[in-house]
């Protein structure tokens, strides 16, 4: 894709001509280039983009500068059960890019000390949010000497949709396994790579980096713990939600249409931010669902394996 297609998937350039125009001269320079592919390993199966770079700070500032968090996903849930199991008292962990802190909300005082609980999030607005509940944060790359940890700090370590954000991946894992104590568990949760095919094949949204530049797999998993002398433990993916399916299905094919220069959904899209643009929004990717049934019947096809979620549990030997 060309940077014009990947900056119309951040931003209307109707709504906002300026920040749009900035992105996709951000995109050119991030690249090295005004394209940008993506490949599939034939061995795992590991889909990356091409160059294979993160966006940063500059990035989401123009595509996404005010982001929201839901406070509980399935992966939230499905981390808490394994946890319950585990046995937690007295150990400390970490949640890599934790936003407004809400997963961690669920486990403070009741599987962990608020005390043992860090987190890492570059948000500023996310940053005050974690320190205001007590959480001791930091601001930097977890890979990078400012980050400050000694070897060994943590028994949980915890990236729910933030690995696919994520270059140098083996710097990531090295990290990883250096900040494990022995025993340690990493829970990690990326987007299904099932569900991002049966999205671009069916007229949804493009999964489009630099936001997300890896698409994981169960053997990519598995390739790079072994490489690293980690153990995949645990891979699972997220069951099958008919009505959440549907409701997400119905946005993602509206904003996909939207991204077309010209056509009525972009317009709309491009309009102020108001109610009446939200219920013309509404009225339009209403309108458009019968088209998605065919769409549809395939996913209850493959409704199995087209969950959200792909979530991994990852463990450090003694």
């Amino acid at each position: 894709m060309t940077a014009d297609q990947a900056s119309r998937s951040f931003v209307s350039p109707r709504q906002y001509p300026d920040r749009s125009r900035k992105l996709i001269s951000h995109l050119s320079l991030l690249w090295g280039r005004d394209t940008c592919d993506i490949r599939k390993c034939a061995d795992c199966g590991f889909g990356f983009a091409d160059p294979f770079v993160a966006g940063g700070a500059e990035f989401y500032n123009l595509a996404a500068p005010h982001p929201s968090y839901p406070t509980m996903k399935w992966e939230y849930e499905r981390t808490i059960e394994e946890l319950s199991g585990l046995g937690t008292a007295g150990k400390t962990a970490i949640d890599v890019g934790a936003g407004f802190g809400y997963f961690l909300d669920h486990i403070k005082d009741k599987l962990f000390r608020a005390s043992d609980i860090y987190a890492v999030d570059y948000n500023e607005a996310a940053q005050q949010a974690l320190r205001s509940k007590g959480y001791k944060t930091f601001s930097v790359d977890l890979r990078e000497d400012g980050f400050t940890p000694m070897k060994e700090a943590f028994d949980i370590i915890f990236m729910f949709q933030v690995f696919e954000h994520m270059d140098r991946v083996d710097d990531v894992f090295a990290r990883l396994k250096y900040l494990l104590k022995a025993q340690g568990s990493v829970f990690i949760a990326v987007p299904n790579d099932i569900r991002t095919h049966y999205m671009e094949g069916h007229g949804s949204l493009i999964d489009m980096p630099p936001n997300h530049i890896g698409r994981w797999t169960k053997d990519a998993f598995d390739a790079v713990c072994r490489r690293h002398g980690l153990q995949l433990s645990v891979c699972e993916r997220e069951p099958f939600d008919l009505l959440k399916f549907l409701r997400e299905d119905i946005v993602d094919s509206f904003l996909r249409r939207a991204e077309k220069p010209g056509s009525v959904s972009e317009f709309v899209r491009g309009l102020p931010r108001s109610k009446a643009q939200r219920i013309g929004q509404a009225m339009i990717a209403l309108a458009l669902a019968p088209s998605r049934l065919p769409a549809w019947a395939y996913a209850a096809r493959n409704s199995s394996t087209l969950g959200s979620a792909l979530w991994v549990k990852i463990d450090k030997g003694a």
